[in-house]
C-alpha cells in the first residue's frame, strides 16, 4: 500500500525510512539553520566583539538548557500531527511538586520519580482524550495548561518554594570543563532520542502516523498507541527541564515556564517540524534552540529590552511557518 505523495507504507517486518519529503525538509532546514546561525553569529560579532568570549559562548549554552527537552517534546508531537500547549504549565507543576516533597524531607529518587511520573501522566491524559474523544490537540492541551499551571498557584499559594536538599541544588550547579552537568546530561539525552527517532522502527513509524493517519491506521500501525507515546514523552521532557530549572535555581515556582511553549513550538519548527505532521528531528529542534539562545544573548549584548524575547520569538514563528507551508505547496506542485 502506499501514502498520499506516493512513498511505500510499512511494512512491520522490515526496517523504515521516513517519507521521501520528511528527509529533504529535515535537511534543507538544517542546513538552512546552520546558515542563519552563522550569519547572526557573525553579525553580532561584528556589533560586538565580546560575542565570541568564553564566557558569553558558555553563557548561551547554559540558557539552552531548559528549552532543548520541551522543543525535543514537541517535535516528537508535531510528527504525529499534534501540538502540546500545556508543556511549559506542566514544568512548573512538576517543578512545583517535587520541590514540595523535597522540602518536606522526601527522598530525593522518590519525590523526582513523582514529578516525572506526573507529567507522564498528563501527558498520558492529553493523548487519551485526543484519541479516544477526538478532540482537538489545541483545545486539549489548552484546557490542561490552564489545570496545570492553576494546580502549581493553589500547591505555593504564588509563593516561591525554597530550603532545598544541598545535593539537588549541588546537581544543578555542578560543572564540567566549564558547562553545567545538565547540559552534558542534556547532549547525551538527546543524541540518544535522535538515534532512536531515526534508527527503532517502532518510535520511527510516528513519521507515518503524522503523514497520513489513516493509511497507518490501514497499514496496522498502532496510531492511537503512538500518539499517546508521544504524549508522555513531550511530558517526561517537560518534567526534565523541570528538574534542571529547580535544581539550578534552587527553588520551585508556579510561574516558571511561562511561554516555553511558544518557545518550543518556534524552535521545533524552525528544525524542520510542521504542523501538519510528518517531519521533524531532534537535532533540527536543538538547531532552533541555538539560534533563539543566541538571538537572545544578542539582546542582552546589545542591550535590547529583554522584553523584546516574546516580540521576536512570535516573529521568528511566523516565518518559519509560511516558510514550510511555502516550501511544502512547492514540492506539492512539483509532484503533481
Amino acid at each position: 500500500m502506499k501514502l498520499a505523495d506516493g512513498a511505500v507504507a510499512p511494512r512491520r517486518d522490515t526496517p523504515i525510512a521516513p517519507p521521501r519529503f520528511s528527509r529533504n525538509i529535515r535537511a534543507s532546514r538544517e542546513v538552512g539553520l546552520l546558515v542563519v546561525l552563522a550569519a547572526t553569529a557573525a553579525v553580532l560579532t561584528l556589533l560586538h566583539p565580546d560575542f565570541l568570549q568564553r564566557s558569553n559562548l558558555i553563557s548561551i549554552g547554559t540558557g539552552m538548557i531548559y528549552d532543548l527537552p520541551l522543543a525535543a517534546g514537541m517535535t516528537l508531537v508535531l510528527i504525529v500531527g499534534a501540538i502540546d500547549l500545556s508543556v511549559g504549565a506542566v514544568l512548573a507543576l512538576s517543578g512545583v511538586v517535587i520541590t514540595l516533597m523535597l522540602r518536606s524531607g522526601w527522598p530525593m529518587a522518590l519525590a523526582v520519580a513523582s514529578g516525572v511520573l506526573l507529567a507522564a501522566g498528563i501527558g498520558a491524559l492529553n493523548g487519551l482524550l485526543i484519541t479516544r474523544f477526538r478532540l482537538p490537540a489545541f483545545i486539549v492541551t489548552l484546557g490542561t495548561m490552564s489545570i496545570a499551571r492553576g494546580a502549581a498557584v493553589v500547591l505555593t499559594s504564588g509563593y516561591m518554594v525554597s530550603g532545598l536538599p544541598s545535593g539537588y541544588v549541588a546537581f544543578g550547579r555542578a560543572t564540567w570543563l566549564d558547562l553545567p552537568v545538565p547540559m552534558w546530561a542534556l547532549l547525551v539525552l538527546l543524541g540518544a532520542g535522535q538515534l532512536l527517532l531515526s534508527r527503532w522502527q517502532p518510535l520511527h513509524d510516528v513519521f507515518y502516523v503524522g503523514h497520513n493517519r489513516e493509511a497507518a491506521r490501514l497499514c496496522g500501525l498502532p496510531v492511537t498507541r503512538l500518539t499517546v507515546a508521544a504524549f508522555v514523552v513531550s511530558g517526561v521532557c517537560a518534567a526534565v527541564a523541570a528538574i534542571f530549572m529547580t535544581s539550578r535555581m534552587g527553588m520551585g515556582y508556579a510561574r516558571f515556564g511561562e511561554l516555553a511553549e511558544l518557545r518550543a513550538i518556534a524552535a521545533a519548527v524552525l528544525g524542520g517540524a510542521s504542523f501538519t505532521g510528518g517531519s521533524g528531528s531532534v537535532t533540527g529542534a536543538a538547531l532552533g534552540v541555538l539560534l533563539l539562545a543566541v538571538i537572545l544573548n544578542g539582546f542582552v549584548l546589545l542591550n535590547l529590552s529583554i522584553y523584546w524575547q516574546s516580540l521576536a520569538t512570535g516573529l521568528i514563528l511566523i516565518v518559519a511557518v509560511a516558510t514550510d507551508t511555502l516550501r511544502r505547496g512547492r514540492y506539492a506542485g512539483e509532484t503533481a
